[in-house]
């Protein structure tokens, strides 16, 4: 079949939803997401002190992933961020939150998650990387710019990555729309 006919096809598993950015678009979808699933806001202080916030977040998206999808996010307003940034340093909140994500894409791969929306830049590009990603073929469009990806080769997985400027508000639900 041609490339994006096979990008396409259901994958099926579980559906999760992972965000790292901060921006105003991202913040917007988060809410509107959280009427139609189970969102968890982690602790970025917590996170920063070691691996129970993410374990924690893990049994959360775990005991919840059979009922439909859920939302992971580290996503904070600009005053809690700054805070943040000047607590522990820009670099070192930016890496210890982009690992616990990473990490969870993983973690929940291996608990049945097939169907993986990722929103923020760096967030996207370090759960592909803990991942292995290598290739991958589009699908169709959610919003301007950000395909639906299906993985090329190994266990099929759809994702949807996107910086977090992008899309609409209702971006994480249409994605998973998209994504069967």
């Amino acid at each position: 079949p041609a490339a994006d006919a096979m990008a396409g096809e259901p994958v099926g598993g579980h559906a999760a939803c992972l965000a790292g950015s901060c921006s105003q678009a991202t913040l917007a979808q988060i809410e509107a997401a959280a009427a139609h699933m189970a969102v968890l806001h982690l602790d970025i202080e917590k996170l920063m002190a070691g691996p129970a916030e993410r374990e924690a977040a893990l049994a959360w998206a775990a005991s919840r992933l059979a009922d439909g999808p859920v939302l992971i996010a580290s996503s904070a307003a600009p005053d809690a961020v700054r805070a943040l940034q000047a607590k522990h340093g820009v670099a070192a909140v930016g890496h210890a939150v982009e690992a616990a994500l990473a990490q969870l894409a993983a973690d929940l791969f291996a608990r049945g998650v097939r169907r993986l929306v990722v929103a923020g830049g760096e967030t996207s590009g370090a759960v592909v990387d803990h991942l292995g990603l290598k290739a991958f073929l589009l699908g169709p469009e959610i919003a301007a710019g950000v395909p639906v990806l299906r993985t090329a080769g190994g266990d099929p997985m759809l994702l949807a990555l996107k910086s977090g400027n992008f899309g609409g508000r209702d971006f994480f639900l249409r994605a998973l729309d998209l994504m069967r």
